[in-house]
């Protein structure tokens, strides 16, 4: 086995500061990681070299098994000055503890000569997965991984063939190094524009045994890898912790949305046309109404986030309980209401940027966009989430995953 560099502690504090002061740094980059349709390696190395791909890792491979509320806070920042690093940076940050979920041979195999390895992910079972001796053989398209350019290995979602006659294929994970598969530049879209979340392909791709995990596992609060490590953050349920790595940049996105309406309109004044020009536009109501609303939204949405984080952190963590199926239904209909008040928030905001506000250089609209491209995610999908969670409160088999 590898042997693995202690690396030092550092507080939950700092890493939040340091997200804070990364904001610089990744605002100015925005526009040119958009264009390029992907973040550059050289930021995404900094953010890694800074302790924050460590929050879910494992302490046996130097990482820190801090709770969700730091990691969140950290993404909040990150998503404020864009959201496309907060997403793909937020994605980098909880695939590690997914990673721990695998048998522990994956695990080394991952971080024991290199702690700082990250993982892209495709997470939809797709393409076949044909059972060999050792292992499978995998082949297929994986679709929106998002930043598959910058990152080492990739995640795949397929159906692992049944292990007796007559059974029914297992949906699960597997992964592989990024250099055994081919990356399509096939990522064009109009929000999350720079997550780079592009198709990769592979064919026979042989895998081993132990690069397997299901998703009965990674909801049963006893994966192979909480096997290994017996520490309870790897008991949560899948979607009770890696799905707030996705909801939560919609929150950033309209956190830096606001900030910086504030910062423009505080100073601007109208044109004449349908108003008087030379009036200053922070004096209308309408502007104020909706400064107010996209501001009560952020705060409801955090308030969300973390009054549901510590509600689960405490049970799981302190208590070392597993999440209920009420439990599990709270922090998905949480996830979904943060990016419905997010998506409402922004458009309040976008109804009042004016003519000025609609070029490709302004940080309202790309922020718009990109929220608005996280409520497209299948994970969100409102009309889906809200009922499956009224089936739920009515005593109904919840429709959905959970």
């Amino acid at each position: 086995m590898a042997t693995v560099q202690k690396l030092r502690d550092v507080s939950r504090d700092e890493l939040v500061k340091r997200a804070a002061d990364l904001r610089p740094l990744i605002a100015a980059k925005a526009a040119q990681h958009e264009q390029e349709r992907r973040i550059s390696q050289d930021l995404f190395d900094e953010i890694r070299s800074q302790d924050f791909f460590r929050m879910y890792q494992p302490k046996k491979f130097g990482g820190l098994e801090y709770d969700a509320r730091t990691a969140m806070r950290c993404v909040i920042e990150w998503a404020s000055a864009d959201t496309s690093t907060g997403w793909v940076c937020s994605l980098a940050l909880v695939h590690q503890w997914l990673i721990a979920q695998f048998p522990i041979e994956l695990q080394e195999e991952v971080w024991g000569d290199n702690p700082g390895n990250t993982t892209s992910g495709s997470y939809a079972p797709a393409g076949q997965c044909v059972a060999v001796d050792g292992g499978y053989l995998v082949s297929g398209e994986f679709h929106f991984a998002s930043g598959v350019d910058v990152m080492d290995w990739v995640l795949m979602g397929v159906f692992f063939p049944p292990e007796e006659d007559g059974g029914n294929p297992v949906p699960g994970f597997t992964m592989a190094p990024k250099s055994d598969v081919e990356v399509l530049d096939n990522w064009n879209v109009m929000g999350l524009t720079a997550t780079g979340s592009k198709t990769f392909v592979c064919k026979d791709l042989f895998v081993p045994e132990h690069r397997k995990v299901t998703f009965p596992d990674l909801v049963s609060g006893n994966s192979p890898g909480y096997q290994a490590l017996q520490s309870n953050l790897y008991r949560y349920p899948i979607l009770s912790i890696i799905a707030y790595g996705i909801a939560t940049p919609s929150l950033g996105a309209l956190n830096g949305a606001l900030e910086t309406f504030l910062d423009v309109m505080n100073e601007r004044v109208t044109r004449g046309a349908v108003v008087l020009g030379g009036n200053k536009v922070r004096e209308f109501q309408a502007v104020q109404m909706r400064v107010g609303r996209a501001a009560a939204n952020f705060k409801a949405g955090k308030a969300m986030l973390f009054e549901q984080l510590e509600d689960s952190r405490s049970k799981v963590i302190d208590r070392g309980e597993l999440l209920s199926v009420e439990d599990r239904m709270a922090n998905r209909i949480t996830q979904a209401k943060m990016v419905e008040l997010a998506v409402d928030g922004l458009d309040e905001l976008f109804g009042a940027v004016g003519g000025q506000g609609i070029d490709s250089s302004q940080h309202v609209q790309r922020a718009w966009r990109d929220a608005h491209a996280i409520a497209h995610h299948i994970s969100f999908n409102w009309d889906a989430l809200s009922s499956m969670y009224g089936q739920h409160l009515m005593g109904l088999e919840p429709q959905g995953q959970y």
